[in-house]
C-alpha cells in the first residue's frame, strides 16, 4: 500500500465519499478479474463489483486497520458472491468471444475451464491465491478461518485439479 493510498484511506473513514471513491476506481479492475473468476458472468461480476462498492460505503467506518484495506475489500466481495457459488457455474465462453478485460486475464484456458468444477470452498482459496496473489495468511484473514484451514483447502484444490480436473501442469 503506498502512502497515499493510507492518506486516502484514513479520508475515507472520516467520512470523504470521494477518497473512498478514488480508492475503489483503483481497484475496480482486480475486483471486477476476481468476481468474474469465481462466476463466470460478466453480467453477475459487474453486479457483485457494484454490490461490494455499495457495502464499502457503507461500512467504511468500520474498517479497523487502514493497512488491511485491500483485504478488507476483497472479504465484502467474497461475502457478496457468496450465494453464486451455490449455484453451479455457466462454462466459460470462448476466449474470442470474451471482452477485452476478460481476456487480459492471464490464465491457460484449461485452467479457467478447470476452475469452474472446483468445489466452492477450494476455488475461492486457489483464486485469491493465484489471481490476487495473496498469501496464505491474507485469506486467512478475507475468509475468517486459520491459516491452516487455507493450507489445506489449497493444497486438496491443486489435488483436485491434477486428479479431477485433468490439469497436465502442476499448479
Amino acid at each position: 500500500m503506498t502512502e497515499e493510498d493510507g492518506t486516502l484511506i484514513l479520508a475515507a473513514k472520516a467520512g470523504n465519499q470521494e477518497a473512498l471513491m478514488q480508492l475503489l476506481d483503483a481497484r475496480q479492475e482486480k475486483l471486477y478479474k476476481t468476481a468474474f473468476l469465481c462466476v463466470h458472468n460478466a453480467q453477475d461480476a459487474l453486479d457483485i463489483v457494484q454490490d461490494t462498492s455499495l457495502q464499502a460505503f457503507l461500512s467504511i467506518h468500520r474498517l479497523r486497520q487502514p493497512q488491511y484495506f485491500d483485504t478488507w475489500l476483497i472479504r465484502i466481495l467474497i461475502n457478496v458472491s457468496r450465494h453464486y457459488y451455490r449455484r453451479p457455474l455457466p462454462p466459460l465462453p470462448a476466449p474470442e468471444q470474451m471482452p477485452d478485460a476478460h481476456r487480459q486475464i492471464d490464465l491457460h484456458e484449461d485452467l479457467m475451464q478447470a476452475l469452474t468444477k472446483v468445489p466452492a470452498k477450494y476455488r475461492v482459496v486457489l483464486i485469491l491465491f493465484y489471481f490476487n496473489e495473496l498469501e496464505a495468511s491474507e485469506i486467512a484473514a478475507v475468509l475468517r478461518v486459520p491459516t491452516g484451514t487455507v493450507k489445506s483447502r489449497l493444497n486438496r484444490g491443486r489435488k483436485w485439479l491434477r486428479e479431477k480436473g485433468g490439469m497436465q501442469r502442476e499448479y
